[in-house]
């Protein structure tokens, strides 16, 4: 009888297992479906990024802009809103489909944006059915959440307005405002569609510099910035969702919808893993740019026959 139980919980959890890969791989191919095919520097094509300041580096959307994202970089969500109503508006061919938010959880208590810690700065935050409201209008349809304990800010009290009081240490003074959703907001006639992680944890963001690309992407990189008219920066941050987005890494599990979590977490990875994901991720970039110079070469070739 024990026998049977454990074949059965374990074709159970096979099962399980396989069904998210199939929900995760279909998320990731409405949300980013360019990133196995896309050259680099269009890797970013129909995906705007929204950085917190203090989880950002000088000039770091400058990276993002070259290999083909919309970039945000404030600590004002009515600025990022603006910017991003203004993007769509004048880049039909262009627009932002989704949107991937590179901000603070606030251990599940709201989206935030701020250049730092102090009391002081310049910081604001939205609830998730603010941006729902907001973006779906100008044709957003996907918002992937890179937050710490994104699950948490799916709590039905704090969907369409956030508790201005949780009693949480990082809910700090809103120096730059609160946005809510209106009363007549209904999350179930929205079109954009909310996807975080299966399970809520810390996000880490990692800090690499342009010099640790091979010569041959640098060398893509810095022709594509010269076309759009900008240049590289030093470093670039990269959160380990946004990697694992692009490698399809099968760790990864995302959902779609309102399930919200209750539980905070403090399940964070590894330094070591930390270290292994960034280096594939520098090698995936590595190897698009040595695959695009050789297409190139190819046509090249061919058209001098």
């Amino acid at each position: 009888m024990r026998k049977t139980t454990l074949i059965l919980a374990l074709l159970l959890s096979v099962t399980t297992a396989a069904a998210a890969d199939r929900t995760t791989n279909s998320l990731l191919a409405k949300t980013w479906p360019a990133a196995p095919y896309a050259d680099l520097p269009d890797l970013g094509a129909g995906l705007g990024i929204v950085f917190s300041p203090d989880l950002s580096v000088p000039n770091n959307c400058r990276f993002y802009e070259t290999i083909g994202f919309a970039c945000f970089d404030s600590a004002d969500w009515l600025d990022v809103l603006s910017r991003i109503h203004a993007h769509n508006t004048s880049n039909p061919g262009r627009r932002i489909r989704t949107l991937i938010l590179e901000t603070h959880g606030t251990n599940g208590h709201g989206l935030k944006l701020q250049t730092g810690k102090d009391p002081q700065d310049e910081r604001s935050y939205i609830s998730v059915g603010a941006l729902q409201e907001m973006l779906e209008p100008v044709g957003v349809r996907y918002i992937v959440i890179s937050a710490c304990n994104s699950g948490r800010l799916l709590r039905p009290e704090i969907y369409r307005r956030l508790n201005r009081d949780p009693g949480d240490k990082l809910f700090l003074p809103a120096t730059r405002g609160i946005i809510d959703a209106t009363d007549d907001f209904d999350p179930r006639r929205t079109h954009v569609k909310i996807i975080t992680p299966e399970t809520s944890h810390i996000e880490t963001t990692l800090v690499g510099a342009i010099r640790e690309l091979a010569p041959a992407t640098r060398d893509v990189l810095a022709a594509a910035a010269e076309t759009r008219n900008t240049r590289l920066p030093k470093q670039f941050a990269v959160s380990e969702m946004l990697i694992k987005m692009l490698l399809r890494d099968p760790g990864l599990r995302l959902r779609a919808g309102e399930t919200h979590v209750e539980e905070l977490s403090k399940e964070q990875t590894t330094p070591e893993d930390s270290e292994k994901l960034f280096d594939a991720f520098l090698a995936r970039l590595n190897y698009i740019a040595a695959r695009d110079s050789k297409s190139s070469a190819t046509a090249t070739a061919a058209a001098a026959r």
